[in-house]
């Protein structure tokens, strides 16, 4: 578990300068993905009584990011709904913590993820993140 978060880490086009947008972009959407499809499906083995806030989740942001009006307030928004910080088990922590450091270094300052484009490709990959950790 510790060496991919490394691997992704060294590899990631937000720490690069000569990077492109797009792989910037992807980075974004990888580490969304990655933060939302853990913490989704811990959080849903952990209680199983919060799978509908998840599907809700899910079909908010399918609906957002078709309106094409996707703000970080928006986002936050919808995060904000989620039951994560009520998680229990000490694996379940340890991952979304893990998941959200990776996140941190890696984004941190070097770009604001609530302008466009960034903003969308997080939207992307936190709801495909939903849709895996949902088992769709």
């Amino acid at each position: 578990m510790i060496i991919t978060p490394l691997l992704l880490i060294t590899s990631c086009a937000l720490l690069q300068r000569d990077s492109t947008l797009e792989a910037k972009l992807n980075d974004i959407r990888l580490l969304s993905y990655t933060a939302a499809s853990i913490g989704t499906s811990m959080a849903i083995k952990e209680n199983p009584e919060w799978k509908p806030k998840f599907e809700a989740a899910y079909t908010n942001l399918t609906s957002l990011l078709d309106s094409g009006i996707i703000t970080g307030p928006y986002l936050r928004q919808i995060i904000s709904d989620l039951p994560i910080k009520e998680l229990k088990s000490e694996n379940a922590r340890i991952a979304i913590e893990g998941a959200t450091l990776l996140y941190d270094v890696s984004v941190g300052t070097k770009l604001d993820i609530e302008k466009a484009p960034y903003v969308k490709a997080a939207a992307m990959g936190i709801r495909d993140g939903l849709r895996v950790g949902l088992g769709k």
